[in-house]
């Protein structure tokens, strides 16, 4: 694989300063699936992953645990989701496995039961006709699952892309983001992350957009209270329906558990974090899935890593892949999904096509013993 210029670093995760430092700038097709279907997920990792990464004792666990959420009513209780997602390995929940090409490529359950596909487009900043025509692109290769943010600032682009491609709403995954981290008390951050909710639909709705998958906190504020208050603007988000899953970025452990604090709150799906082959916090997967939280790169392929850019080059041979989708494939393999950006369409293709091969725990510990955050 080529050097990809320009794709290594997120512009839009770089425009906006954090509010709280977190390990020297660390702190940086609506599908509703059924309890049955996460039972299935759950028992489907074991094909999915290499062979070495289940002992039988968590095999058993596996099926004892898809048993249980097959039999749940309803959204998953809070102790259920935390139960699961503890029993399993880091790597494997809640992965579902590989049945194959299919449109949009591997996806995950989410812990409110939503499918969530592992590979998202997540549009940079540039013009809204730039937007829209890569948004189209991005369609015509397979992409469904889409990080339209705020900070990007095209998010009428993106929309006018969706509702030219002529695919069906239900078909696509479509995240937006708020940035409210500059409010400093409650109420401020409350009504800053509602104003930005009620920008987002307003922006969408040049597309015949009149809801999202998925709205996401782009920063946290600087403290528990702060972020209290954002949270309950996504709560009220979520309650109307225009919204079906909340999500965070660059939050740490500590800022997750600030909304954790209330047993009433809804569980974050997603927190999107810097988290590539060769700088990736070693805890960061395992911190946010024993709080049911998925983690999703951003910048997937900016490794400052020549080492782990090599090794993932010489693994890839044997695949028949390139270095950029063993790269992608190691992300995925430990257990978080991606969000890459992209101007080519031979690159939108090359970072999909990684659902048809498995590295070794071999190949996997070698390319994260590159890492620079030890």
């Amino acid at each position: 694989g080529s050097v990809r210029h320009g794709r290594h670093h997120s512009p839009v995760r770089a425009m906006a300063p954090l509010a709280a430092p977190r390990r020297a700038r660390r702190s940086a097709p609506v599908v509703a699936a059924g309890a049955a279907v996460v039972g299935a997920a759950l028992l489907a990792v074991r094909s999915a992953l290499p062979a070495r990464t289940f002992t039988a004792p968590q095999q058993q666990q596996v099926v004892a645990q898809s048993a249980e959420l097959q039999e749940a009513p309803g959204p998953l209780s809070r102790s259920t989701l935390l139960r699961s997602s503890a029993m399993l390995p880091a790597a494997a929940w809640p992965f579902a496995a590989s049945a194959g090409a299919k449109v949009g490529g591997d996806a995950v359950v989410l812990n409110n039961k939503l499918s969530f596909q592992v590979a998202s487009f997540g549009l940079q900043v540039y013009d809204d006709a730039t937007a829209e025509e890569l948004t189209k692109t991005s369609l015509e290769v397979g992409f469904r699952n889409f990080f339209a943010s705020v900070l990007a600032r095209n998010q009428k682009g993106f929309a006018r892309g969706f509702k030219a491609s002529g695919v069906p709403r239900e078909d696509v995954f479509i995240c937006g983001s708020v940035l409210s981290n500059q409010a400093t008390d409650f109420n401020s951050a409350y009504e800053l992350t509602k104003r930005g909710c009620d920008e987002n639909l307003k922006a969408f709705a040049v597309g015949g957009i009149d809801y999202v998958d998925m709205i996401m906190l782009d920063y946290p504020c600087r403290d528990c209270d702060s972020i209290r208050g954002q949270w309950k603007a996504f709560e009220e988000m979520l309650a109307s329906g225009k919204t079906k899953s909340l999500a965070v970025s660059n939050f740490s452990p500590a800022q997750l558990d600030c909304i954790l604090q209330d047993k009433t709150a809804t569980v974050p799906t997603v927190n999107q974090l810097p988290y590539a082959v060769g700088s990736f916090g070693p805890t960061d997967v395992e911190e946010n899935r024993k709080r049911g939280i998925i983690v999703q790169a951003w910048s997937p392929l900016s490794s400052g890593s020549s080492k782990g850019k090599r090794v993932c080059k010489e693994i890839g041979q044997k695949y028949g892949k390139s270095g950029t989708q063993v790269e992608l494939r190691w992300i995925v393999q430990s257990g978080a999904t991606y969000s890459m950006q992209t101007k080519k369409r031979s690159h939108f293709e090359e970072d999909l096509n990684i659902f048809d091969f498995q590295l070794t725990q071999e190949e996997m510990d070698k390319i994260s013993s590159s890492n620079s955050q030890r």
